[in-house]
């Protein structure tokens, strides 16, 4: 009897020592674990992640930044559901195109840079079906802004079969999604 009493206080005292040794390890910080077969993305990869391709065309390829579509103009508190900006990407792809965006840029370019693309703020106003570029920036394929352009807020028509039709129907679905939420 007197062995069987000794085993069991000796795995009481072991079972206690488990359960403290336990409740450290939680209150410990915890670590952040990931696992995972594929290996983490570059830079660049997040970098293309991060656009959407909506049209391509002779000129290059026509993208928009998926996280930057916001409304802007905010009135009492309350957004404005009819004007919506967005970053927009445009690589050139044009030989023509290049060669004169290189001669133009030539002074601010790096060795052996070229100009690659540009990202232009577009504005739109859904109820009037116009849009505005508020800022340009023109990249070199070095990631070196060649120029950086800022304009007021002026809308003009949004021309038919554009990349800024394609824009102004993303920009509405968008808007009609949010509002169905």
């Amino acid at each position: 009897m007197k062995k069987l009493l000794l085993f069991c206080l000796m795995l009481m005292a072991c079972l206690a020592s488990f359960t403290a040794q336990a409740e450290e390890v939680t209150k410990q910080e915890a670590i952040n674990w990931e696992i995972s077969m594929m290996p983490k993305a570059t830079e660049e990869e997040q970098e293309a992640a991060r656009w959407s391709i909506v049209v391509e065309n002779n000129l290059g390829v026509y993208a928009y930044d998926m996280g930057s579509l916001a409304f802007t103009k905010v009135e009492n508190g309350v957004a404005d559901r009819n004007i919506i900006s967005v970053m927009t990407k445009t690589v050139f792809t044009d030989k023509d195109t290049l060669k004169k965006l290189n001669t133009k840029y030539k002074d601010k370019l790096a060795k052996k840079e070229k100009v690659q693309y540009c990202e232009i703020l577009m504005t739109f106003n859904l109820a009037e079906k116009s849009y505005a570029v508020t800022n340009m920036d023109v990249f070199g394929s070095k990631k070196t802004l060649l120029q950086h352009s800022e304009k007021e807020l002026q809308f003009v028509p949004v021309p038919e079969g554009s990349f800024a039709e394609a824009m102004l129907e993303i920009c509405q679905k968008a808007v009609n999604d949010e509002a169905q939420m």
